[in-house]
């Protein structure tokens, strides 16, 4: 078994991709044959065909990076194919443009190498931020007095528990990927390959109502590739955007992927959590942010549809409720034990 592996999904990323990888590299190289990169590319064809010649053959052929192909678009069973595949005790994913901070990996083992013991641990979080942001803007969790969907929260420079928050994260691979006594994945999500949308909140809020704790580490931020604000983007391709010297990138997106229209997941991750009445709940703010892209009416009893297996899953293994976990706020209530200075 190795000790870690970092998972990624790629969707027509082809330069970023090789920049991500070489970061992850570099952070898990004190590994030595212990880590690996684990990439589920689910490209176009014509991107797919590009991606030999930007990740060397010779990572490859050590072991130190895996390529699985996937033929259907979908980030949440891409993810999963990754975690299946993967060969370490852990897993840190992150997103297919992204650079790791200094010793971003190593504080994550070493935080889930010292807690090994803790039944209740669930996900730990490196913050996250973004390369045309200083970096007093990273964030470690969201905040949910406003609304159940968040606006992002703090970064912190101690250990605590958290709400959620997307990668990157840390949890043990076994745990991920258990459907008994685990997380189950992104279930729902991944089972009917769900175009993109709430799988943050998804997994990150399952491991609270089933047990588990979400943690935050205190460790450098990882930095997001783009999008950048203010660049015209090319009119016939929503993906690419120009950039000053008329050059272009191409940054994946997966909008158009998956089963049922963009970030209808939302609505399936609600009903998956807390039933109708959250969907309800969160219909506001699901239409204030993503209504340009989800006729709400149209996908609402298919959105139930899809979630009914997992919600059933759910309610036989949950120790609290989603209400519950909003009106007690357990993770104001757990850190207090294990608080320790910042790294």
């Amino acid at each position: 078994m190795k000790k870690v592996s970092i998972i990624i999904s790629n969707r027509n990323d082809l330069v970023m991709l090789s920049v991500t990888v070489v970061s992850c590299l570099e952070e898990i190289s004190p590994y030595g044959d212990l880590g690996e990169v684990v990439i589920c590319d689910n490209s176009d064809q014509e991107i797919y065909d590009q991606l030999k010649h930007f990740i060397p053959a010779k990572y490859v052929r050590e072991g130190k990076v895996k390529i699985l192909r996937q033929g259907f678009p979908c980030l949440f069973t891409a993810r999963e194919t990754s975690a299946q595949a993967a060969e370490g005790e852990y897993i840190i994913c992150v997103d297919s443009h992204m650079i790791l901070g200094h010793n971003m990996v190593k504080d994550l083992v070493d935080f889930m190498d010292r807690h090994k013991d803790d039944p209740t641990m669930g996900f730990a979080h490196a913050p996250i931020n973004w390369a045309h942001r200083h970096f007093d803007s990273s964030r470690h969790d969201r905040v949910l007095t406003k609304s159940e969907l968040g606006p992002w929260g703090k970064m912190y420079d101690h250990e605590r528990t958290i709400t959620w928050k997307g990668m990157p994260w840390i949890c043990r691979r076994e745990w991920f990927i258990d459907t008994d006594k685990g997380l189950c994945g992104y279930g729902a999500l991944a089972q009917h390959r769900i175009s993109w949308g709430g799988g943050d909140m998804h997994i990150g809020t399952k491991p609270w109502l089933l047990g588990f704790k979400n943690w935050a580490v205190p460790t450098r931020a990882a930095v997001h590739i783009g999008p950048y604000p203010n660049i015209d983007q090319d009119p016939k391709n929503k993906n690419v955007s120009k950039v000053a010297n008329g050059t272009a990138y191409r940054y994946r997106l997966y909008n158009k992927s998956g089963t049922g229209p963009h970030t209808v997941g939302f609505l399936v991750a609600c009903y998956v959590l807390g039933g109708e009445a959250m969907m309800k709940r969160n219909r506001p703010v699901i239409e204030e942010r993503f209504g340009r892209y989800l006729k709400m009416d149209a996908w609402w009893e298919r959105a139930k549809f899809w979630g009914k297996d997992e919600r059933n899953w759910l309610l036989e293994r949950q120790v609290m409720s989603f209400d519950e976990f909003i009106k007690t706020q357990p993770w104001n209530q757990s850190s207090d034990s294990r608080m320790v200075s910042a790294v």
